[in-house]
């Protein structure tokens, strides 16, 4: 009798936590979309109403955890590890949230001035030590299994990287037409071009964008979405573990242009971790890929834009006087950047045909009385707790775009 009470006093506080995620969402919209029309001051004003909510959420999955410590069967297992994770995920929102209003509140100026590197050092700073250290304590009680260890070779190490390099491609063909269809009216109103989109990257320095981008993420995001998760997952089979690893990667990157490939690429890095032990590895091939697209790729699109007139101070592009000089010192950067896109596509579609071609090398094992797989989806899709996690990544996929929009038509 107990434990019945204590299962529907669980679902209830599960679906309470939706319910205050769903109206802070609300909230963080409208924020941004005042924001965006009346100015940085102007988000101030929903400061009160966002910690109304966000404190009382974080106090249920608080309160949660105390009922969800059992891992012994598979839908106890996705409770505990959802329910740590989107604790996890609330530090994510609202303490980035925080530090962003402390900056535009006491150093608005200076915030304005190095937007793009500052946000990233915050950013990094609170998924690589508060999420990371947040998650870490909450998962410690939940049993671990020992991953046997194996080595690759260099020359296998090297056929793993093309095949990331064909899978992040495949993955963002499939988002980008997505994500660009949600963004295409915000970057047509006003004629806008280039100069009215934000882009982090390109207008941060490059080394802290090696850092923050190129290197810790590669450190920290395989220690929470794949050594953290594999380690108290496995024990119920490698199928639920690279599932709830690629569903939960894809969906804390919070839009459609990176959910694909991060999906695809978070299976194939749990799949490593699983049969190596060594998560090393997948730091690596993170870390490859994520190196390719902060610096060299990074670097030469910001030359190519400099030298095409686009002032990265203001953001407009400048009336060029001498288009013929302007178009002869631009030729080399332009050559450059084409040959090693070439390179890189033809990277892409080689990994992506052996990717192809070594399929079979890369099935999971059915362990013994383990679930069909589509029984496993069905507990991990229908558990509530794993919901409350789905809603705050949604939250993420919400503010990408819809700010925005709303924008338009204020």
């Amino acid at each position: 009798m107990d434990n019945m009470g204590d299962k529907t006093l669980q679902r209830g506080l599960s679906v309470t936590a939706i319910v205050l995620i769903v109206i802070s969402a609300l909230i963080l919209c409208f924020n941004n979309v005042n924001g965006t029309v009346f100015g940085v001051e102007a988000t101030y004003y929903a400061i009160p109403f966002i910690v109304a909510f966000a404190i009382p959420l974080l106090a249920i999955l608080i309160l949660l955890t105390r009922y969800c410590k059992s891992t012994d069967t598979m839908e106890e297992m996705i409770a505990s590890i959802a329910v740590r994770y989107a604790i996890f995920g609330w530090f994510f929102i609202f303490f980035m949230k925080l530090m962003v209003y402390i900056m535009e509140l006491f150093f608005n100026d200076f915030f304005n001035q190095y937007y793009s590197s500052i946000y990233l050092i915050l950013n990094s700073f609170n998924v690589c030590v508060v999420c990371t250290l947040v998650l870490g304590f909450s998962l410690r009680c939940i049993p671990t299994v020992k991953i046997e260890k194996k080595k690759i070779g260099f020359g296998q190490f090297l056929v793993l990287i093309l095949m990331v390099y064909g899978l992040a491609q495949v993955g963002s063909l499939m988002g980008s037409p997505i994500h660009f269809m949600l963004i295409m009216p915000t970057l047509m109103k006003d004629n806008q071009d280039l100069s009215g989109v934000q882009d982090v990257l390109l207008m941060s320095n490059v080394i802290v964008r090696i850092i923050t981008v190129g290197i810790l993420p590669a450190v920290f995001e395989e220690l929470m979405f794949r050594k953290f998760l594999i380690d108290r997952t496995l024990r119920h089979g490698e199928f639920i573990s690279c599932a709830m690893s690629g569903i939960m990667f894809g969906l804390w990157h919070g839009n459609f242009q990176q959910f694909f490939f991060t999906f695809f690429l978070g299976v194939f890095f749990a799949f490593i971790y699983i049969r190596t032990g060594r998560i090393i590895y997948t730091m690596i091939l993170h870390a490859s890929l994520n190196l390719i697209t902060s610096t060299i790729t990074t670097e030469l699109l910001t030359e190519l834009l400099r030298k095409s007139g686009f002032d990265f101070a203001t953001g407009e592009m400048m009336e060029i006087e001498n288009a013929a000089e302007a178009l002869q010192s631009m030729i080399p950067v332009l050559l450059l950047t084409i040959v090693w896109m070439l390179i890189l596509s033809g990277a892409m579609i080689a990994g992506f045909v052996l990717v192809i071609v070594k399929r079979k090398k890369f099935k999971l094992v059915a362990w013994e009385g383990e679930p069909p797989r589509k029984a496993i989806i069905r507990k991990l899709t229908h558990s509530p707790e794993m919901w409350i996690f789905f809603a705050l990544a949604l939250t993420l996929f919400f503010n990408s775009y819809i700010p925005d929009i709303i924008a338009m038509y204020v």
